[in-house]
């Protein structure tokens, strides 16, 4: 057995030996291509000065004189550009030249031939061999200013982890000392009998004590959310199906969930929030609260769990306030289902406060018909509508408060009940 995990391990090694050979090997293959290209370039670049120059002498454009100077200076030219071998390149076509085209001059500016061929492979040589050196000189230049990039790209990457991490240090601490303590100090406050209102507020407060620039509430009515309250902007719609959301429903089942948690799990097809929290028990839950964007610098697993801790300690005022609900309603429901209209007109600028501050619509309606009717009507509304009745000579007058509602909504609840009864708007 040790033999064969010996073996093992010897072949991972060679394996990862021969991957590094040939990574080597790779990047030495494409360095040579790079470097033949340029010298492509390098020589086709020669032959096209050279070929003008020669097409102008051959015009008579250019006297000989004129063009074995013009053919010498470009041959300096480029040894100092490009270093030893553009210049033995064109030192020997420059020879060439001398030798079949230019074969018939004596002098030029008084030296021989000869003495300008051994003049230019002389100077060329020095300034081929001044130009490979300055050439290396820039390229380890430019090699250090990658590696320069590469390390302070590096830099800024590790300070902007040190950043997220100081600050979530800081969070920790505060949170961890008399932070929390705080937030609970004032969401206690919250001395209300109406739990759509004391959301409301809590939402606010929650927001603005962990700098959140976006925080929703949904309420559960099963697996179907309805929107209660919220900060900054929103893409989720005001109702929806849980199972609609990866995060929200992953959070209803365990407590609360994150989208790097969902991403790696499964494939995102729609649009998701950054974490959502459950209120209440994980089975039963009363609601959520949900984090459509946020910084990533702020955004930390720790953040999202002082936020489920604040969300189980507002579950227990909720329930208080649900008990109390309960209570309200054996004094102001009535056994019909419509509420005393002293409820209806408190319950009224509930909806009209969360109307001004978070823009969440609702619509009342009012409706006339027949006795017989009214439980069947009743019955067609949801149970977070809030009804009041006055009935008057064989009819029903019935007004109606539709939670998180628009203009588009009600006309459609009025379509279905002049569907099916005899109704007359008032």
């Amino acid at each position: 057995m040790k033999t064969n995990i010996w073996k093992k391990q010897n072949d991972t090694g060679k394996h990862k030996t021969s991957k590094v050979r040939n990574g080597k090997a790779l990047k030495k293959l494409f360095q040579r291509n790079t470097n033949l290209k340029s010298f492509l370039f390098q020589l086709l670049e020669l032959i096209i000065s050279f070929a003008i120059v020669i097409t102008l002498h051959l015009a008579s454009v250019l006297s000989s004189s004129v063009t074995i100077v013009f053919l010498v200076a470009f041959i300096f030219i480029w040894s100092a550009r490009y270093g030893l071998l553009p210049f033995l390149v064109s030192i020997s076509i420059f020879h060439l030249l001398l030798l079949t085209l230019f074969k018939q001059v004596q002098n030029i500016g008084g030296l021989s031939l000869n003495a300008v061929s051994i003049f230019t492979i002389v100077v060329g040589l020095i300034i081929g061999v001044i130009g490979e050196m300055l050439n290396k000189k820039i390229r380890d230049l430019q090699n250090d200013k990658k590696r320069l990039e590469l390390e302070n790209q590096k830099l800024l990457s590790a300070i902007g982890d040190m950043r997220v991490v100081i600050s979530q240090l800081q969070m920790r601490i505060y949170f961890e000392g008399e932070g929390l303590i705080v937030l609970l100090e004032r969401l206690r406050e919250l001395e209300i009998l109406d739990v759509d209102e004391m959301l409301t507020r809590a939402v606010e407060i929650i927001a603005e004590f962990f700098e959140l620039d976006t925080l929703h509430l949904y309420r559960c009515e099963g697996n179907f959310m309805r929107y209660i309250a919220g900060i900054g902007q929103k893409r989720l719609p005001n109702s929806f199906d849980a199972t609609k959301s990866n995060v929200i429903y992953d959070a209803l089942q365990i407590g609360y969930s994150t989208l790097p948690k969902i991403i790696l799990k499964a494939d995102i097809t729609s649009f998701e929030p950054w974490f959502a929290v459950s209120i209440g028990e994980k089975s039963n839950a009363f609601g959520v609260f949900v984090v459509e964007d946020i910084s990533p610098e702020k955004f930390s697993e720790t953040l999202v769990k002082y936020i489920s801790a604040v969300a189980g300690w507002l579950y227990a005022n909720v329930r208080t306030i649900l008990q109390e609900e309960k209570a309200l309603e054996e004094i102001y429901k009535k056994p019909d289902g419509t509420w005393d209209e002293s409820y209806y007109i408190k319950k009224k600028k509930v909806f009209e406060k969360r109307k001004e501050r978070f823009g969440i619509p609702y619509e009342e309606l009012c409706i006339t018909y027949k006795s017989e009717y009214h439980n069947s009507i009743v019955n067609t509304f949801r149970k977070s509508d809030v009804l009041v009745a006055y009935p008057t000579n064989g009819k029903i007058i019935l007004k109606a408060l539709l939670a998180v509602c628009d203009a588009q909504g009600k006309s459609k609840i009025l379509e279905r009940l002049a569907g099916k009864y005899e109704i007359e708007v008032c």
